[in-house]
């Protein structure tokens, strides 16, 4: 087997282009495809309870499946992060990437050949680039995630999910925090492009914050052995800060956030602020890793 490229694949895949034409079929083969022509096997990870999408048998996608989905929490049956990695790490290859369904891929051939050298303690992550039909008037990276991961079995083999959802938010926070925390060493993704053609459709705010809390509270329960990279060490304690209400884009905001800190920890006013924070101050993890969107 190639070096696998693990997602999973929704049972109904619906885009449309910028007339509004509805083109789901035709851009999720463009995804696959480009996966396979960057040198990539793809997989997919589906619920035993999920229906599979009839694409998955004509492009040879292999299909690993997981008894358990998280349907109780997003109405659908996603698969939870751990179980998706499981299921990468059950796969006789020394590198797995993982990606987003609905992510075209482009690499050029040096590219090609850092991806196929990566160490077992190596990693890479992307940013993607959205656009709306016309790939030259992209827009910039996308600063608040990253799309393509690529690691070591190695490097990934002791990360603890946690009940973080694929296809979610927060995973793509966590999971790349987690890599360097651990010392990972994040190769340059230069020579890669990644492409999300815009959609609606996302998640819904109960879900970002169900999510949040869940990265916050894995965080705090980390194993303080695997703690040994000293700018992650640093930027989980501002976001310990950040939890205690320091955080504010005014001064009034900031004194706010003080006193809701302090006063109504639990009220969903400071919840929903303080995550907002806590994401916005991820960025800087993610710029460690991918480097900043302007440059790229």
């Amino acid at each position: 087997m190639r070096c696998p490229i693990v997602t999973s694949i929704p049972p109904v895949f619906s885009r449309r282009d910028a007339n509004g034409q509805e083109i789901g079929d035709a851009h999720l083969s463009a995804c696959i495809e480009s996966w396979r022509a960057c040198g990539f096997d793809p997989v997919t990870v589906n619920a035993e309870t999920e229906a599979l999408h009839p694409l998955i048998k004509e492009h040879d996608v292999k299909v690993l499946r997981v008894p358990r989905d998280a349907s109780e929490f997003t109405d659908r049956p996603h698969v939870f992060m751990n179980d998706l990695l499981n299921a990468a790490l059950s796969l006789p290859t020394e590198q797995i990437f993982i990606i987003n369904a609905d992510i075209e891929l482009e690499m050029d051939a040096q590219a090609q050949q850092r991806i196929g050298t990566l160490g077992p303690t190596q990693a890479i992550g992307v940013r993607r680039r959205d656009y709306y039909g016309d790939k030259t008037r992209a827009d910039a990276p996308y600063d608040c995630g990253i799309d393509l991961f690529g690691a070591g079995r190695e490097a990934l083999a002791n990360i603890d999910c946690g009940q973080l959802i694929y296809g979610m938010p927060w995973w793509d926070h966590y999971l790349p925090l987690m890599l360097l925390w651990h010392n990972c060493e994040f190769r340059p993704g230069t020579g890669i492009k990644i492409w999300h053609l815009a959609h609606e459709g996302r998640w819904n705010k109960k879900q970002f914050i169900r999510s949040g809390q869940e990265f916050r509270r894995l965080l705090e329960a980390a194993d303080p052995s695997l703690r040994q990279n000293a700018f992650v060490n640093k930027h989980v304690a501002e976001l310990a800060r950040i939890g205690r209400g320091h955080y504010g884009s005014s001064a009034i905001r900031a004194v706010e956030a003080r006193l809701f800190a302090m006063l109504l920890p639990m009220s969903n006013t400071h919840t929903r602020r303080m995550l907002r924070a806590t994401s916005l101050h991820n960025t800087l993890l993610l710029n460690e890793i991918a480097g900043c969107p302007q440059d790229a």
